[in-house]
């Protein structure tokens, strides 16, 4: 008994026109996926990106908020804007300060292995003559 030849290829048409189907209708599934996990993903990094930006602009107004307090008890908002900067500016310096230390001429990386190469060469010039005189030479 065998089959027809007309049969074979009808049922192989068929097949490819499942699997293609089926192909259509994953990859359709996968794009629909995709959009919504790029839409997610966007959201995520808008509010996550507005986050520090609403902190800093409550700080500020926080700031303001302090300035006009002192303002009303002083009865002037120049000596109150004085006391809330005191302890920005004491940071801020205490920074440059700290900056200007790392930056010194002494701490760039030229100078200090130069500084380390001497010191090197000390130390074996040092025990080299220290050999020489014990061995007699």
């Amino acid at each position: 008994m065998r089959h027809a030849p007309d049969g074979t290829l009808a049922l192989l048409v068929a097949a490819l026109r499942q699997g293609a189907a089926h192909v259509e209708t994953l990859l359709t599934l996968a794009r629909t996926e995709v959009d919504g996990n790029v839409r997610t993903l966007v959201s995520l990094v808008a509010i996550v990106g507005t986050i520090p930006i609403l902190l800093i602009v409550t700080f500020f107004l926080g700031l303001d908020a302090v300035v006009k307090l002192l303002a009303v008890l002083l009865g002037s908002e120049a000596p109150a804007a004085l006391i809330v900067a005191t302890p920005f500016l004491i940071v801020a310096l205490g920074l440059g300060w700290i900056g200007a230390r790392r930056m010194a001429l002494s701490n760039l990386e030229p100078w200090r292995t130069w500084r380390e190469v001497k010191r090197d060469v000390r130390q074996v010039t040092g025990t080299v003559a220290k050999e020489g005189a014990r061995t007699g030479a």
